[in-house]
């Protein structure tokens, strides 16, 4: 009876079971309150549910403390929802499909750990039950065999593919054909599947037959070979297919196949035939018919099967299609059958054509049968009906023949051992079946699984009493139920369902009927036989996982299975091979008769085939389950799950425990659980038997037994040492609460007596600050006081100063605007004077404007005319030579692709002509007479070819040839370009005219300047300077246009000729353009006479105007402009006939390439010539190819003339680039020239003007002077500007190969680098444009890593490129700064006018004392850094994978060696810790190592963590000033400060020796010996890498970095070696506290400011470490963990821990499981399943490359040396500064 307040199981028609609390009891009947509502039930319909049941289930069901239905299910669900989805139940392996993929239950190292484990041993899983049959196979010489099975859908193929990858792992890879048995077995599934799988209500793709693969091992236990087994195939499904099932799949992707094979084997949509079309499901969503046939087809390849019997195969195939389209009707006769009309006599045919038999003979033995007698035969015609009957009885034969076939062809393939001594087999077979509509198939099934239960059972049943005798416990016999009568009512003989079935088949007139009142005659009464009440002709069988109605309307048709020997003659006839095979000839007895045979006898003997080969083994057992009908993950489905428990006998299996003894603790557990009802059980006197026999005794439980290992209780006692057990706890609880309310009363008390003492102490404080107060109060007001008599005194004195200063700012401003006025009409009279002389002055110049316009339109008229004609000459010209050009494109495109095809012909024909050589070695007759012919046309095509390959010669002269005209054309482009700067020094004159008038008006003291003047004149100057850009535009782009031609020349010299006319175009297109420039710049020139003309005649009327009259001037700049027009007509003049040159020489070069193009044609047509005799003859191929290689050697030396050439044409344009930076320099000069001019002037016209201090008057209408600007004499500019141009050009190449060699270090810094910054300020290579100086710096860097093994050449460029780059940092600045100052003059844009610039600066940045100075950053600097930004991050993660890649062994072998330690010395650690433990001075050590290292070293900051407290070590205190580099930190010794000194290379001698003298000494056990010598090599690794570091003098900010990077790499590969199951232990956590002890010690002997803060980068292996080796962690709660612990690691990472961690001899030192159950909380199913706990190394660079501005200071360089061998060089002498 259920007790009030205990939780129970109660059965719910929706969840099958609910669990609850009992809420009411009476004697019958009990009142459950579940979650959703309350439940009232029978007593005996209830079970108690364990309270203590675990959260992930068990591993095995004879575990559970209540072994029930509800308690299996809710076992199995815990087990499902954690990913666990293998469990035992004894020796049976239940397995769960979860619809998703989980990759850590499978591998090779899974494998590996249960190679050789006891069953049980590790979690439940197929490899288990795999290697206890491998096991017992070897050690007991017994064959044995793996009883798969389950539902359709529940995963026993993927299961029996695990069984087979696991058989094949131990038993080896006997290889056939270069593939293992295991793979042979499993590339023949796809060809099963296709002919054997089908699809149906269940299940998509549901196996319609038995399997037994058998795995053949010899006395050595290996693979020798496997055979299929294939058992109760479907036969009946070719013919009959229920709605929504499918037919066998193979013939749907016959239908599916490519469109040639529907053709050939006339073929449709699945819907057009009677097979097929009996059901409405053609297709599946997630099958694709057509590539399942392309598929299956490569599967038949891999097994074996030729092409050609695959062509048989799908032929029959096809042809059981077509046989189920005909029909039949009445003929002429009455009962004779026929075809019913033209469609089915088509198919009738199709069928025929593809047996390969005659059409009339399979009509005649479908349609007729020949009754032989004695002495006669008797043909007898048959009616329709019975003429559909023996078409499909055909079809089922024929396919059952096909796939035996099949069968029978993997086996051969795959390789049979007749040898063996031992076979594994692995059965795979469907399940158990009950649908809506049950036919013959269910009937079978279920037959065949009825028979699997009753072996299940008997197997089960003999474990059970193996398990009592094991335990010599005693034991009666235990009673279960047995199915025998079920089968005798099946298959007994006589008198059975199949034989009734079979003597139904026999007489032709029975009908379902008839069967079904014979079936209810025989059995009524039968217990096991029931008849529906509604049903006339179904019955009902009670099976043992259920009942089951089977319809009887087609048992007769599918149970009908007769070989008529009309079809066996004639299939036996057939032309093809294949199908005569298929049914070879019959004895003669058999032929003579046709013996009746049902599917069903056939199918009872299969049957008992099998069994007879599973009683031969031993089996074991695999029953799949499959959690919900959707096929979708997360899903469990209690009623279906219980179900499927029940159609497998897993429920009876519990059934046949629980009648025994169902409860079975080990004694271990059982004291652990129960310990409370009986203390005394602690006590060490008693050994675990005597304890559990006194606990039993004490609660006086009666009918348990006691074996070796475990305690047996019988159904119920568990519930009442439960009952027992709460009663204990209740007490206890009482006590505790009696404890804790005594605890809180005395806590009140204390906080009373705390509250009078506050209040008291309050009150006196307050008296005591009244009395302050009042004194404040006195205090103040004598200070107030004091204020107000001060401010009373200071407002009096500010009014008088107030009033003083009003009467002198009234006073001062009346003479101000006394003067105001004054100078507001003096102004007003410089205005009107200046606006009435500007009038007078405007009169004047607008007449003689007028007048010049008037001239200079006539004459420009007459220039334009004349121009005009000779453009449009020029257009037309243009127009015909490019419509020539597209033709001749065109053309040339025309017979490049002929030429192409002609080739591949040739190629071809080649191919053609090696098989008529092989044909011809074999006529030697006709190879006589075709050599003789052969050798008449040798030599007349060897001339030809010669003749050829000299045009070709004389061809490629004639190229150069026009190489050398275009050489030509590129001088005269240079003339050209000559002329231009003639024309540009023409526009210079009118800059020395103005000097000439400059000069003349000195002498004349005029004291007015005319600001429009010079106005004019620097628009001018802009305008001329525009012009020179423009021209300097027009000569690059010539030049460019010139090289791209000569490059377009040396590439065409090598296919055709084709492309000159396309070079001379070009040219000819830029001389037009240069045409159009000069024309442009002549118009130009016209019109700045006119302006400079007219500019003139307005200085000279304003200088001289009272001298010489405007008549005159007018004349002179009449003449002036005559002549200076005379002289551009002859300019123009010259460039036309230049021109027309060029046009005469284009027209030559244009008629050239015509004739080349005509030649290149001709030769083309004399090759094709060749080709074609050259393809008819094969031995003439020699000859030709020995010329052609003479003429590749020819084209190879012409190639390298162009060669040549290319290299002098890179020279002029290298030349060419020289001279641009001449002229910008020249524009430069030119500029300072005219502001020089214009100082000169202006500074002498003023003279009277400047001699006074303060600022010009302000008269005459000008209202700013200019200011006088540098006067420099050019002499010393020029001579400056071309001796610095020289300097980066010419001593790069020094300074390039200096820095190239190791030269060391000044100071700590690299000499390259500070050398290499110095050159670059000095040179101002960084404020140019353009320049190659940082191309030719950039290789040197990059030879940093072209050997990425040597470390110390890595560390040695990784400083120089880090220090280069922090200099470029500090020095460069962007243009934005330069814009500050508005007011100083434009920076210059070229290297020689900033060079000049900085010569006549005064304070020069040279002089500048700072050693690094901010310059503008250009362009090409820019583009610089970004460079070496880029090889310092490279060259630093070569130097970081160089190490990772010396660490990752080392620390490899490192764990492996801890792992074998570990396992080796568990047995001798256990006592050593248990002494330990109970020594209190040992065990106050390991608590407290942190107060244990305060005390040795008080002056020591606390850097060391205790592994209780690995928080603190997260966050150590830093000592004041460790970040500075040049100051140590106080805890370091003066000898560790003198490391950084580069002339003492520290740790050269013997760096572990000074750690070991320094570091004290430790006194670990004999068992921590040996970890620290296997760290050892870690150590040396660490030293051999600060000392490469130290030596080369990198960063301190690099230098932590890397170790940062390597600390890094260590704490993720110990970390994650922590988080595998056989290094989660005490002892390894030892060990690896060594390993972090030696790694701390080494940190602090290597300092921080090399090591940063690399030892936080181990926290996480710290925290890890941390908990395993704490002694008490039950005591551990959930915040301590998560926030005082382990603040670092991840939910995930505890969890693992807590649930890997285990002490084998003391299991109450682990987590508590409310931890452990509180971090499951926090975990989700996706973390779960991944791999989530693990750590990942990252690999990227750790820094910003801004970042290294602030690792160095500018400071550190102010005594660094650059280069002193450079320095002697006379070019380098500014490098002593």
């Amino acid at each position: 009876m259920a007790a009030l307040g205990s939780l129970v199981w109660v059965e719910d028609t929706d969840e099958a079971w609910i669990d609850g609390e009992v809420v009411e009891a009476n004697d019958d009947e009990v009142k459950v309150n579940c979650q959703t509502k309350t439940v009232a039930a029978k007593v005996n319909a209830v079970y108690p549910k364990d309270p203590e049941f675990p959260e992930l289930g068990v591993d095995d069901m004879t575990k559970l403390a209540y072994l029930h239905e509800p308690g299996v299910l809710l076992n199995l669900k815990s087990r499902y929802n954690a990913n666990e989805i293998y469990t035992y139940t004894g020796n049976i392996l239940i397995a769960v499909n979860p619809f998703k993929r989980l990759p850590h239950l499978y591998g090779n190292d899974i494998m590996e750990q249960y190679k050789g484990s006891d069953f049980g041993e590790l979690s439940p899983h197929p490899f288990a039950v795999a290697d206890s049959a491998y096991r017992k196979m070897i050690n007991e010489g017994v064959s044995q065999a793996i009883l798969v099975s389950g539902e359709s859908g529940a995963g026993k193929t993927e299961s029996t593919k695990m069984l087979m990858q696991y058989l094949a792992f131990m038993g080896g890879k006997a290889q056939s054909e270069g593939r293992s048995v295991e793979q042979q077995v499993l590339e023949s599934n796809p060809v099963l599947e296709a002919f054997g799988n089908a699809k149906t209500v269940k299940n998509n793709n549901s196996s319609r037959f038995g399997k037994f693969v058998e795995i053949q091992f010899n006395h050595m236990g290996r693979i020798s070979g496997a055979a299929i087994r294939t058992y109760l195939l479907e036969r009946s499904r070719v013919c009959q297919v229920s709605d929504p099932e499918r037919n066998y799949h193979c013939f749907y992707m016959l239908c599916a196949a490519p469109q040639q094979e529907i053709e050939r084997y006339k073929l449709g949509e699945p819907r057009t035939f009677h097979y097929l079309n009996q059901s409405n499901c053609y297709s599946l969503s997630a099958l694709d018919d057509a590539k399942e046939y392309l598929a299956t087809r490569k599967a038949m390849d891999v097994v074996g099967i030729s092409s050609e019997e695959q062509d048989a195969i799908f032929r029959t195939v096809a042809a059981i299609l077509h046989l189920g389209n005909i029909e039949f009707e009445k003929g002429e006769e009455s009962d004779a059958a026929e075809p019913k009309d033209d469609k089915s006599r088509f198919h009738l045919k199709m069928a025929a054509e593809l047996f390969m038999c005659d059409e009339k003979a399979l009509e005649d033995s479908l349609c007729k049968r020949v009754m032989v007698t004695r002495g006669e035969s008797i043909t007898k015609s048959l009616d329709p009906g019975s003429a559909a009957l023996s078409r499909d009885a055909l079809a089922k034969i024929v396919y059952s023949k096909l796939f035996d076939w099949l069968v029978t062809k993997i086996n051969n393939s795959i390789g049979q051992d007749p040898s063996s001594e031992y076979i594994i087999g692995v059965l795979d077979i469907y399940g158990f079946e009950s649908f809506k509509t049950n036919s013959f198939e269910q009937f079978c099934i279920n037959l065949t699984n009825e028979k699997l239960q009753q072996h299940f059972n008997q197997h089960v049943f003999k474990m059970e009493q193996e398990e009592y005798t094991k335990e010599e416990i005693d034991w009666s016999y235990i009673e279960f139920i047995d199915n025998q009568d079920v089968l005798d009512l099946i298959e007994k003989k006589p008198g059975g369902i199949i034989a009734l079935i079979d003597e139904a088949c026999m007489f032709p007139k029975s009908t379902h009927d008839t069967l079904a009142q014979k079936l209810y005659q025989t059995f009524n009464g039968h217990k096991r036989f029931t008849k529906p009440k509604l049903a006339r002709t179904d019955f009902t069988i009670c099976h043992y996982a259920g009942d089951v109605t089977y319809q009887t309307e087609l048992f007769l048709d599918k149970n009908k299975d007769y070989v008529v020997r009309e079809h066996q003659a004639l299939m036996n006839s057939s032309d093809c091979s294949f199908v005569s095979s298929l049914f070879p000839k019959l004895r003669l007895e058999s032929s003579n008769s046709s013996k009746f045979s049902s599917i069903g006898s056939q199918f009872k003997q299969q049957l008992q085939s099998l069994l007879e080969t599973l009683n031969t083994t031993e089996p074991h057992y695999i029953r799949c389950v499959k959690p919900n009908n959707v096929l979708k993950p997360e899903i469990f489905e209690n009623i279906n799950v219980l179900h499927q428990l029940r159609c497998g006998g897993v429920l009876e299996a519990i059934r046949i425990s629980c009648a025994g003894y169902p409860t079975r603790k080990p004694f271990n557990d059982f004291l652990t659980r129960f310990r409370i009802l009986f203390p005394e059980a602690a006590n060490k006197s008693f050994d675990e038997v005597d304890a559990c026999k006194k606990l039993l005794a004490k609660v006086e439980l009666k009918g348990f037994q006691i074996g070796k290992t475990k305690v047996f209780l019988r159904a119920g006692q568990m519930a009442e040492l439960d009952a027992h057990r709460s009663e204990a706890l209740g007490h206890s609880a009482k006590i505790i609460q009696r404890k804790v309310r005594t605890y809180q009363s005395r806590k009140k008390y204390m906080m009373l007596q705390s509250a009078s003492r506050d209040i008291q102490a309050f009150c006196r404080g307050h008296m005591a600050r009244l009395q302050f107060e009042a004194m404040r109060r006195e205090a103040a007001s004598l200070r107030i006081q004091k204020q107000a008599r001060t401010y009373i005194c200071r407002s009096a004195y500010k009014k008088l100063c107030v009033s003083a200063v009003y009467v002198q700012t009234g006073l001062r401003a009346m003479a101000a605007r006394v003067e105001l006025q004054y100078r507001k009409k003096r102004k007003a009279a410089i205005i009107i004077q200046s606006q009435i002389r500007r009038c007078l002055c405007r009169r004047r110049y607008l007449r003689m404007k007028k007048a010049a316009i008037t001239t200079q339109c006539g004459w420009r008229v007459k220039v334009a005319r004349r121009e005009l004609r000779k453009l449009k000459m020029a257009a037309k010209e243009t127009g015909a030579l490019q419509e020539t050009n597209t033709k001749l494109e065109k053309e040339l495109k025309e017979l490049t692709s002929i030429l192409e095809l002609e080739k591949q012909t040739r190629m071809e024909l080649e191919k053609a002509k090696n098989q008529e050589v092989e044909e011809l070695q074999a006529a030697l007759n006709d190879m006589k007479l075709q050599l003789g012919e052969t050798q008449e046309t040798k030599s007349e095509e060897i001339l030809k070819l010669q003749s050829a390959l000299q045009d070709m010669q004389l061809e490629f002269e004639e190229l150069a040839k026009d190489l050398e005209m275009t050489h030509d054309l590129a001088a005269e482009n240079e003339n050209l370009k000559e002329l231009v700067s003639s024309l540009q020094r023409k526009t210079d004159q009118p800059e020395t005219n103005y000097e000439e008038t400059g000069k003349q008006s000195e002498k004349q003291e005029v004291p007015v300047i005319d600001n429009d003047v010079i106005i004019k004149l620097e628009a001018e100057n802009q305008q001329l300077k525009a012009l020179v850009s423009s021209l300097e535009k027009k000569i690059d782009a010539l030049d460019r246009k010139h090289d791209e031609t000569s490059s377009n020349i040396t590439e065409q010299l090598k296919e055709s000729a084709s492309s000159d006319y396309e070079i001379v175009s070009d040219l000819s297109a830029e001389n037009e353009r240069l045409k159009a420039l000069v024309s442009s710049l002549e118009k130009e020139n016209n019109e700045k006479d006119g302006s400079d003309s007219s500019n003139e005649q307005k200085e000279g009327t304003h200088r001289i105007k009272e001298e010489i009259s405007t008549e005159d001037i007018d004349n002179e700049m009449t003449k002036k402009l005559a002549a200076e027009n005379k002289e551009l007509f002859d300019l123009v003049d010259l460039l036309e006939k230049k021109i027309a040159k060029t046009e005469k020489k284009y027209e030559e070069a244009s008629k050239l390439c015509e004739e080349r193009l005509q030649q290149v044609v001709d030769t083309e047509k004399k090759y094709e010539e060749a080709s074609r005799l050259c393809e008819e003859r094969l031995h003439q191929v020699v000859d030709t190819e020995k010329k052609y290689e003479e003429a590749s050697r020819v084209c190879e030396e012409r190639l390298q003339q162009v060669v040549e050439a290319e290299t002098k044409l890179i020279e002029l344009k290298t030349s060419m680039q020289r001279l641009e930076e001449k002229v910008s320099d020249m524009e430069t000069e030119d500029k300072i020239l005219r502001q020089q001019a214009l100082a000169h002037s202006a500074s002498r016209k003023m003279s009277s003007q400047m001699s006074f201090t303060g600022p010009p008057p302000m008269e005459n209408g000008h209202h700013e002077s200019l200011a006088p600007l540098p006067s420099r004499r050019f002499g010393t500019i020029s001579f400056r500007r071309s001796r610095i141009e020289r300097q980066p050009h010419e001593y790069v190449d020094v300074l390039v190969k200096f820095v190239s060699q190791k030269v060391g270090f000044s100071h700590g810094k690299p000499v390259a680098a500070f050398t290499i910054y110095k050159c670059l300020i000095h040179w101002k290579v960084f404020e140019a444009e353009k320049t190659s100086v940082f191309d030719r710096m950039v290789p040197v860097f990059g030879s940093a890593i072209e050997n990425p093994e040597d470390n110390d050449h890595l560390t040695y460029w990784l400083t120089n490129t880090s220090t280069l780059l922090f200099l470029l940092q500090r020095s460069l600045k962007t243009h934005s700064t330069s814009s500050a100052s508005p007011r100083l003059p434009p920076q210059p844009t070229s290297f020689f006018g900033r060079m000049t610039q900085g010569f006549r600066s005064t304070s020069s940045a040279s002089l500048s004392g700072d050693v690094v100075q901010q310059v503008d950053a250009k362009v090409p600097a820019l583009l610089f850094k970004q460079q070496l930004t880029a090889y310092v991050e490279t060259i630093y993660g070569i130097v970081q994978e160089n190490v990772k890649r010396e660490l990752e062994p080392v620390l490899s072998s490192c764990i492996q060696g801890l792992k074998d330690s570990s396992h080796e010395q568990s047995a001798e650690n256990i006592p050593a810790e248990s002494s330990e433990q109970n020594s209190p001075a040992k065990s106050s050590e390991q608590n407290s190592p942190a107060k244990s290292s305060e005390q040795n070293s008080p002056a020591k900051p606390s850097e060391q963590n205790s592994p209780s407290k690995p928080s603190e070590g997260s966050s150590p205190e830093k000592p004041s000033g460790q970040n500075s580099p040049a100051k140590p930190s106080g805890q370091n010794s003066p000898a560790k400060t003198s490391e950084v000194i580069p002339s003492e290379k520290p740790f050269e001698e013997d760096p572990h020796a000074k750690i070991s003298e320094e570091t004290p000494p430790a006194t670990p056990s004999s068992a921590e010996n040996s970890p620290a010598k296997t760290w050892q090599g870690i150590i040396d690794l660490l030293n051999r890498l600060l000392r490469t570091l130290q030596k080369n003098y990198v960063p301190l900010f690099l230098t932590q970095k890397i170790f940062s990077q390597t600390f890094q790499g260590i704490n993720v590969q110990v970390f994650n070696s922590l988080m595998q199951q056989e290094c989660c232990t005490f002892n390894m956590g030892k060990k690896v506290n060594a390993l972090l002890n030696e790694l701390e010690a080494w940190c602090s002997q290597a300092t921080e400011e090399f090591v940063g803060s690399s030892w936080d980068e181990l926290k996480h292996t710290r925290q890890a470490v941390g908990i395993l080796v704490t002694e008490q962690k039950s005591t551990i709660t959930y915040d301590d963990l998560t926030t005082n612990l382990c603040p670092a690691l991840s939910t995930q990472q505890l969890y693992r821990i807590c649930t890997l961690f285990k002490i084998d001899d003391n299991k109450e030192q682990n987590v508590s499981p409310d931890v452990t159950s509180n971090l499951k909380l926090l975990i989700t199913d996706e973390d779960e399943d991944s791999r989530s706990f693990l750590l990942d190394n990252d690999s990227s660079i750790p820094f910003a490359a801004d970042e290294i501005s602030n690792c160095m200071q500018e400071k550190e360089f102010a005594n660094v040396k650059a280069a002193m061998e450079l320095a002697d060089n006379p070019n380098f002498q500014f490098l002593k500064d």
